[in-house]
């Protein structure tokens, strides 16, 4: 490469193999951290940046190849790349990735990858068209990188890679974790090309201190400051017009009293402009215990709370290392409602036991603790998958000692997204039995009967609220009408609609 010319960097974010519960929500937004890396190269001089992610490709005017897909060779005719990144934090997307790495190597382009599976795996990585793995965060090593390739410099000094040299792994020195948020600039999200924005990603923490077993985060949490976060708030409704957020953080609360001050700033930015957002975060169930902590989240409008619930099966509770039991998840859920939060429960199925000779549950009776527990509970929405081992945890180490993973030649990296059995499940239970037992909750959950139940709401809960309401402005109490028909739209129609859609 020549300084005297232009580059231009673009980072993919590979399309999902099978239609999944992810499939609708990726098509109205995208991933922080392949945003995060572009918006922080894009302040090279030298270098242009774009972002693709092909989960959520809109419009008319993008190429397309004989399946409808994005035609990434006349992509690189019309706006050709020097280097191409890859996001491989999802093992289910690796195939596409490796295929599409393939495509731009035949092309002559430098390929690179980070994520979670790449970097747990960096031999199979550079083993399928990729030069470079950046192990960790991408932001500081990738910009070093396109700076080497743009002066031809050797990469051999950059910390936090690995590439092949003689045919074996070479891994450099790690780099620190980023620590100093305010250094890192607002996520730019005019790099993504042909994308329909709803929900835009942010994030404030990094890492987890949980130290659950199925889980490849291991890294200790760190958080930018909470008026750091606010400012990124302020940047994409001012620049953007956002008003619908998804914070990304693992635990939105894993630092309590700086997500009690964010919370604060986002209720007066709203009450000072007089907006109102839709924003959604994951948070753990253990946050119940701090009713500080969810009145502020109440007061900044945080609407409905993404949490792991895992399992309402203690034995299993204790083998994933929660520290709770089933009793605590619904007693913590109810104290969730009661601060009027929505609540999208994520399970996981088919848990394998760590010691054999614990008892045996039927798949008939977990199934009927999942559905028991979630009914009990009353969560809103659910989103139940198969157990997924993946790189980099030690469930999948686990499993592998007790040779109980299915061959990658048989049940491939596409398959790894919550909707297949990848291991011999317990018991004997056949992969089959285990794959119709979620079928089974989810489409027990998710039923054409509710469309009876929102008809039902419509024509007999409606006119009590509208004729309660009429009263109520007979009596002069104007200001109850609207709670009124908030409690109607949760409890009788929000979710129903949901649960039919």
């Amino acid at each position: 490469m020549s300084s005297s010319k232009r580059f231009r960097l673009r980072i993919i974010v590979p399309l999902f193999p099978n239609f999944n519960i992810y499939t609708f929500a990726a098509s109205t937004t995208t991933s922080a951290g392949p945003i995060i890396v572009a918006s922080v190269a894009n302040k090279l001089e030298n270098w242009d940046v774009e972002v693709i992610d092909e989960n959520n490709v809109h419009g008319r005017f993008y190429p397309r190849d004989e399946e409808g897909k994005l035609d990434h060779y006349r992509l690189q005719e019309e706006r050709p790349a020097d280097v191409v990144g890859f996001y491989g934090s999802i093992s289910s997307t690796i195939p596409r990735l490796y295929h599409l790495a393939d495509i731009y190597k035949d092309m002559g382009v430098i390929t690179v990858a980070g994520g979670k599976h790449v970097e747990n795996l960096p031999e199979e990585a550079l083993a399928n068209h990729i030069d470079v793995v950046v192990f960790k965060e991408g932001e500081l090593t990738l910009k070093e990188l396109l700076l080497k390739w743009e002066q031809k410099k050797p990469i051999d000094q950059v910390k936090g890679i690995g590439f092949l040299k003689a045919g074996k792994l070479v891994k450099t020195a790690d780099r620190p974790l980023i620590h100093d948020f305010d250094s890192i600039p607002y996520p730019d999200f005019n790099l993504l090309r042909y994308a329909k924005m709803r929900f835009y990603p942010i994030n404030r923490t990094r890492g987890c201190n949980s130290k659950c077993e199925f889980c490849a985060v291991k890294e200790k949490a760190r958080s930018c400051s909470p008026h750091k976060m606010m400012e990124q708030v302020k940047h994409l409704v001012e620049t953007r017009n956002a008003s619908h957020f998804f914070e990304t953080s693992d635990h939105f609360a894993a630092d309590r009293e700086e997500a009690i001050e964010f919370c604060h700033l986002l209720a007066e930015y709203q009450k000072k402009y007089n907006k109102r957002f839709v924003f959604t975060v994951q948070t753990r169930i253990t946050d119940a215990r701090y009713p500080e902590l969810l009145k502020a989240m109440k007061e900044a409008h945080i609407d409905t709370v993404c949490i792991g619930y895992e399992s309402p099966i203690d034995q299993e509770l204790i083998t994933m290392k929660k520290g709770y039991t089933s009793v605590d998840l619904v007693n913590w859920t109810k104290t969730f409602h009661q601060y009027g939060f929505f609540i999208h429960g994520m399970f996981i199925f088919g848990y394998p036991k760590k010691d054999q000779t614990e008892p045996v549950i039927s798949m008939e009776k977990r199934v009927k603790h999942f559905r028991k527990f979630i009914k009990i509970a009353k969560i809103d929405t659910v989103q139940l998958l198969i157990t997924i081992p993946l790189p980099g945890t030690e469930l999948r180490r686990r499993l592998i000692e007790e040779n109980r993973i299915y061959p990658l030649d048989k049940i491939g990296w596409e398959f790894y997204d919550g909707q297949f059995p990848l291991f011999q499940p317990d018991d004997g239970v056949s992969p089959e039995e285990l794959q119709q037992a979620v079928a089974n909750i989810m489409t027990r959950f998710y039923h054409f009967r509710n469309f009876i139940k929102i008809i039902n709401n419509i024509l007999f809960h409606f006119p009590r609220i509208v004729f309660t309401s009429s009263l109520t402005i007979c009596m002069g109490r104007i200001k109850y009408i609207k709670s009124a028909f908030q409690r109607w739209y949760r409890k009788y129609y929000r979710n129903y609609v949901l649960r039919f859609g």
